[in-house]
């Protein structure tokens, strides 16, 4: 069973959202997880995620809002059979 930290950003202002995920990141391991809710796409966290060789999957509801995993390349098999992903 993987470790999930959630970070809700939805009603944060820029750049919290982005300084506080990648606090999260730069101690994330494998078997953990962040799980992000915000209200639009953080584009730039994703080069942060190359960079650390992580990978990462978003999810748009309708309500405007987005939910995006990022894991450990390794970890995405469990995550999917967890249904996390």
């Amino acid at each position: 069973m993987l470790v999930e930290t959630t970070l809700d950003a939805r009603d944060m202002a820029p750049p919290e959202p982005f300084d506080k995920a990648t606090a999260i990141l730069r101690q994330l391991q494998p078997g953990q997880y962040l799980r992000m809710l915000h209200r639009r796409v953080p584009y730039p966290l994703f080069e942060f995620c190359r960079a650390m060789s992580l990978a990462y999957a978003v999810k748009e509801d309708t309500a405007a809002a987005c939910e995006i995993l990022i894991y450990f390349p390794a970890d995405e098999q469990t995550l999917r059979q967890e249904g996390v992903l």
